[in-house]
């Protein structure tokens, strides 16, 4: 697989108990915030983020690292007979986003920059 290693997702029940976890307690950096749900750190001696999400009540979004990959729609091409994708890509604000869970159902995540590539060559991604 042509990709890196970009983040370890973690979903949570409540965000603002997480961050003051990952924060206040462990001494995390804040690195954004997409919106009221989502809240990444730095890690230290790392070069990968942790990304916390709120996620609702019985979810089934389960935590697992997070892979910054050439095309979203390549990795569904490439791997649709070995992973059991969960959802259609959905639309992040760089690119696209697909989540997928391997035979013991751990989480895989595959995110691309589209949005932020296509700006680069002037083509309309609205």
């Amino acid at each position: 697989m042509e990709g890196k290693l970009i983040f370890y997702f973690v979903p949570v029940h409540d965000l603002q108990k997480a961050i003051e976890l990952y924060r206040d307690t462990l001494g995390f950096t804040e690195t954004w915030r997409e919106g009221e749900y989502t809240v990444s750190f730095s890690l230290p001696g790392s070069d990968v983020e942790l990304m916390i999400e709120q996620m609702t009540e019985g979810s089934p979004t389960v935590a697992g690292p997070v892979f910054l990959v050439p095309s979203v729609n390549q990795v569904i091409l490439q791997y649709q007979q070995k992973l059991d994708f969960v959802s259609e890509p959905t639309e992040t604000p760089d690119g696209l986003w697909i989540s997928a869970k391997d035979d013991s159902g751990n989480g895989l995540y595959f995110t691309d920059e589209s949005k932020i590539e296509a700006s680069h060559t002037g083509i309309n991604v609205s």
